[in-house]
């Protein structure tokens, strides 16, 4: 199966999720079989307000919490806005809907169906690594950075 077959949804919940609501969720999302890659976002938090202008002007990388999902330890920078899953079929993406649908109850949220990570390497993707050094390279595919703020954690399941 080539990566272009995953498929893939966005979970958006309705509120940003602190961190040890976030470890809660990403724990139990890890232990569903059958998710290939999952893609955090929302907007990180500084370590302390900028002092006057110059100091505004330079990006930072956020402050880390750090949090255990999948018994390894993972820095989240920031708070949890809404996550991507790439599954390996459409049985697991049925299963994470029904875990949402219990974790978060009365809580609001959506699961949009689509693409929204790349699923081909961009150019990118080879100026930046390798593609031939390391085997966990098809799961960076289309989040690459050139000059990264924070390294992407890559959880291993057993």
């Amino acid at each position: 199966m080539s990566s272009e077959e995953y498929p893939q949804v966005r979970i958006v919940p309705i509120r940003m999720l602190q961190p040890d609501n976030a470890e809660k969720f990403l724990d139990g999302l890890s232990a569903i079989a059958g998710i290939r890659r999952v893609l955090v976002h929302g907007p990180g938090h500084l370590k302390e307000s900028p002092k006057n202008q110059k100091e505004c002007c330079t990006i930072e990388a956020p402050a880390a919490t750090s949090i255990r999902v999948a018994n390894q330890n993972v820095d989240m920078h920031v708070l949890m806005g809404d996550v991507i899953v790439e599954a390996l079929d459409e049985r697991a993406l049925n299963t994470v809907a029904q875990y949402c649908e219990d974790f978060f109850g009365e809580f609001a949220f959506q699961i949009l169906v689509g693409k929204f990570i790349k699923t081909a390497p961009s150019l990118s993707d080879y100026i930046t690594n390798n593609q031939n050094t390391d085997p966990y390279n098809q799961y960076y595919i289309g989040m690459y950075d050139q000059r990264p703020l924070i390294q992407p954690t890559l959880i291993r399941q057993n």
